[in-house]
């Protein structure tokens, strides 16, 4: 595992083992993540687990979008391409990261590259202009670059519908 991931992990680990602190003073622990060419954030809170990308198997006849399907400890995952999902031209490079989203039935959500792991005050949160799709409600500045923070819910929801409108037309 490389450096960067080790440290990402630490960081990741760590937000689990601090001491809880008084709902006004918490800061919101977000993941700096780029999908495709575009920097986003995401909350910590709303990701089940992150994972370094290894295998994706292919399957034939998927919509755009879905890459394929890993294996993560046992488990069999759904991979959605983050970019795609949101609308941008899906990159050409190997996926490096997965997001895990969905609760009771997860879909992995493959992400170019996870920038860091950090906390940010609430009030660095200020909300969104009108986003059509509902995936960005909060814009946070980090080193100098806004980005948008994505609710992962809604996309979740479209790449399952695209997956099942697939699945239940096929021949």
């Amino acid at each position: 595992m490389s450096a960067h991931a080790l440290a990402l992990r630490r960081a990741f680990d760590a937000s689990f083992a601090a001491p809880s602190r008084d709902a006004e003073q918490a800061g919101a622990l977000v993941l700096a993540i780029r999908a495709g060419s575009q920097s986003y954030a995401v909350r910590l809170s709303d990701i089940d687990g992150v994972h370094e990308c290894r295998k994706i198997v292919p399957l034939p006849g998927s919509p755009p979008g879905l890459r394929g399907i890993t294996g993560i400890r046992g488990r069999l995952f759904a991979v959605h391409a983050l970019a795609s999902l949101l609308g941008l031209p899906e990159p050409r490079e190997r996926p490096r990261w997965l997001l895990l989203a969905g609760g009771d039935a997860p879909i992995a959500l493959s992400v170019t590259a996870i920038e860091a792991c950090l906390e940010v005050s609430p009030a660095d949160l200020v909300p969104a202009e009108g986003d059509g799709e509902g995936f960005v409600r909060e814009l946070v500045t980090i080193a100098g670059q806004t980005r948008g923070v994505l609710v992962l819910e809604p996309l979740v929801e479209l790449a399952k519908t695209r997956a099942g409108e697939r699945h239940e037309g096929a021949p």
